[in-house]
């Protein structure tokens, strides 16, 4: 609802997002990193190597700053890579600066936020250093992935046994791998209550490491909202599968988008493994916001962190609601469609009467909008590493998603535990979705990082073209992924090796962290 102009002499905060004369070159670089016959192959960069090889020089951005100061607009920071520079200035100042009218505006479950009433105006001659702003549209973006308890889901879901069990983690437990030594970083438009996490570990008989709070920005008071489920999802997985870890979740306002909460992520340079479990539709992500956000994902993948994404909750109409009367438009969910990130699908899971593995078939919803995203980019073209059967390697063909897959579906879904939105204490539910497989993954691929790191090898890197590279060894037992062939995504079919529905499909946790040990191992 539109609420009026937005007060001149209120405060607000924004990015100026800089050019990247170097745009070519990283690509290449990029290209090269995940290339065994390149010179750069697993070179990974440090953090003050990304602005001096690729981004503007010293006098370039002085120019800018100098400009932003003399408009009245104050210049707080500035990252290492010269990807943006973070400003602040009266709403007055901005509307003159950018020749925009801010507005506020009020949603009915994420509060107060403005947005400028047209696009905003860079002058011609900062045209050659500065790409654009973002964060002046503080708008609600971000919907979370996970599929709330269901009534007829039997009360208990997948607990830590459990998911050890069917997805063959038991033995890394039993050579004392839990994740302990290891961090990693969920991406969070929400928060969630530390006695909630306190409660989940009694449940789940485990004993982990306090989850460590970050906002971003610096000041943000976060207030739980209708995401706290999500939070508490991501959270509760991975201590299903590496309670022994350090979890850092990065919370953010759901209208700043994902560059500030992962420029914060690189700026802290404390983790290299990242679970995402929010999205939106691809087709509807704005070219300067997803620029933003994709350079921010580019420099994660060429410092070599892994970013686990879920593929979304909506079958193969990313941009649809619950029920098969919205947008129907077929396309990926954005950040999924990403080629610097490792796209997670989702599954129905079948176990044995002794807790293992016995099947799985994509997760989609007979008679609703719900299940495992996937598709077609309309944004990205294929990588270069993403090959096999099953795959589009056919000229001009896009990047397809998702990469892989985990347990999803709320009928076979995770235990969790928290306080819901008007609950006076926390209680036992079962949750799904992909914001269930993304985590799932993060969390198992800490468990292979503590093992390399127990025989000397690595650094793990940016898993995702490395995965392709062992999908296409010969087949072993156990295999290392489990190849769905049953269900979809509502439009496209599983199928033998990869499709569009699970990607490679699920992981055998041992035989995927043997193998990639033994990979790099073996690596140049």
């Amino acid at each position: 609802m539109h609420v009026g102009a937005t007060d001149p002499a209120s405060t607000v905060r924004f990015e100026v997002v800089l050019k990247v004369p170097g745009r070519a070159e990283l690509d290449r670089f990029l290209a090269g990193l995940t290339d065994p016959a390149s010179p750069d192959y697993r070179r990974y960069l440090r953090p003050d190597e990304f602005g001096a090889r690729f981004g503007l020089s010293d006098a370039q951005i002085a120019r800018v700053e100098a400009w932003l100061r003399g408009s009245g607009i104050d210049v707080v920071g500035r990252d290492r890579e010269r990807t943006h520079l973070k400003v602040r200035g009266t709403v007055a100042r901005v509307n003159s600066l950018l020749g925009v009218q801010l507005q506020d505006h009020l949603d009915a479950t994420y509060g107060a936020y403005h947005a400028p009433d047209r696009a905003p105006r860079i002058p011609s001659a900062m045209r050659d250093a500065v790409e654009g702003v973002a964060g002046l549209d503080t708008t609600p973006q971000m919907r979370p992935m996970f599929r709330p308890p269901l009534a007829d889901v039997p009360i208990g879901g997948l607990k830590p046994n459990d998911v050890a069990l069917a997805y063959d983690i038991a033995p890394l437990r039993a050579a004392g791998l839990d994740g302990t030594g290891q961090t990693v970083a969920i991406v969070s438009f929400d928060t969630f209550l530390e006695s909630d996490v306190a409660a989940f570990d009694v449940q789940a008989g485990i004993t982990g490491p306090p989850v460590e709070k970050v906002f971003v920005p610096d000041d943000y008071v976060p207030v739980r909202g209708e995401g706290t489920g999500e939070v508490n999802l991501d959270i509760d997985v991975i201590r299903s599968v590496a309670p022994g870890a350090d979890i850092l979740d990065y919370e953010a306002p759901n209208g700043q988008g994902f560059a500030p909460v992962m420029s914060a992520i690189l700026e802290d340079a404390r983790v290299d493994i990242v679970s995402i479990s929010w999205g939106r539709c691809e087709a509807d992500k704005d070219p300067v916001g997803r620029s933003f956000d994709d350079l921010q994902f580019d420099l994660a993948f060429s410092r070599g962190i892994s970013i686990f994404v879920a593929s979304g909750d909506l079958g193969a109409y990313g941009c649809n609601g619950q029920l098969f009367e919205g947008d129907l438009r077929i396309t990926p969910d954005y950040p999924s469609a990403s080629p610097s990130l490792i796209s997670v699908g989702g599954t129905f899971l079948w176990v044995r009467e002794d807790g293992s593995y016995f099947a799985e078939a994509a997760w989609e919803g007979a008679f609703s909008a719900v299940g495992t995203g996937g598709g077609r980019s309309a944004n990205y073209p294929r990588p270069a590493w993403q090959t096999g059967l099953g795959v589009d390697i056919s000229p001009g063909a896009p990047r397809q998603v998702p990469d892989v897959a985990g347990p999803a579906d709320p009928e076979s879904g995770f235990m969790t535990v928290y306080t819901g939105i008007g609950e006076g204490a926390p209680s036992l539910k079962v949750q799904g979705g992909t914001s269930a497989s993304a985590p799932f993954w993060a969390g198992s691929m800490l468990l292979v990082r503590q093992l390399a790191e127990q025989q000397g090898v690595g650094p793990l890197g940016a898993l995702g073209p490395l995965l392709y590279q062992l999908a296409a060894l010969p087949p072993t037992s156990p295999p290392i992924f489990h190849d769905i062939v049953l269900g979809g995504n509502l439009v496209d079919a599983a199928g033998p090796g990869y499709d569009l529905a699970t990607g490679l499909g699920t992981p055998d946790v041992t035989a995927l962290a043997n193998a990639i040990v033994g990979a790099l191992a073996a690596a140049p």
